[in-house]
């Protein structure tokens, strides 16, 4: 969130604290390609939005954008990979640990590359989420909720329909955002 142009952070602010403390997770990576679910846990097998490799994946791709170095885009394709492989998930339907958060990360990728293997990625898991209840997942404490439930799963499925404006709720800012904000700044 700090690397955001939205958050006005000082580049300086960026280069000494947040970009060392990007690359201590980087160095947390499993051979998998999988990131650990807290830095002290070394077990590899969460792929959840809150844990792990779809977890990071954002954090890289912003980490792309701001500091131009090819390295983390590398991770964040290799995320991508993982969370391809490993991330249709029994737990639910939401966005945060469910498969449709996980099918957030392909579109976000999308944005970033404008490489169609994401959008395709992003469809294959909407494609399953289309199958609601079909797929003997856990109810949620909260089902209807944004984060855990069916509107998250609606929100993810909506912005399949057209990718190019998707953004994560209450995550990614929209570019329309961001300009309001720069032009207010002027």
């Amino acid at each position: 969130m700090l690397m955001q142009p939205a958050a006005n952070v000082e580049r300086e602010t960026l280069m000494e604290l947040l970009k060392p403390s990007i690359d201590y997770v980087r160095h947390k990576k499993f051979r998998s390609g999988n990131y650990p679910s807290s830095l002290s846990n070394e077990t590899d097998r969460l792929v959840h939005w809150c844990h792990g490799a779809p977890g990071v994946i954002h954090m890289l791709m912003q980490a792309y954008t701001v500091f131009k170095e090819d390295k983390y885009l590398k991770d964040a394709m290799e995320c991508s990979d993982v969370i391809w492989q490993r991330g249709l998930l029994r737990k639910g339907y939401g966005i945060c640990h469910g498969t449709s958060g996980n099918g957030y990360s392909f579109l976000s990728l999308y944005h970033l590359t404008q490489d169609k293997k994401y959008l395709y990625r992003a469809c294959k898991f909407a494609e399953w989420c289309l199958d609601y209840g079909a797929h003997g997942c856990r109810i949620p404490d909260r089902p209807y909720s944004l984060f855990e439930g069916m509107a998250g799963a609606i929100h993810f499925l909506s912005d399949i329909l057209v990718p190019e404006k998707s953004r994560f709720p209450a995550f990614e800012l929209s570019p329309q955002m961001k300009e309001n904000k720069e032009e207010r700044n002027s």
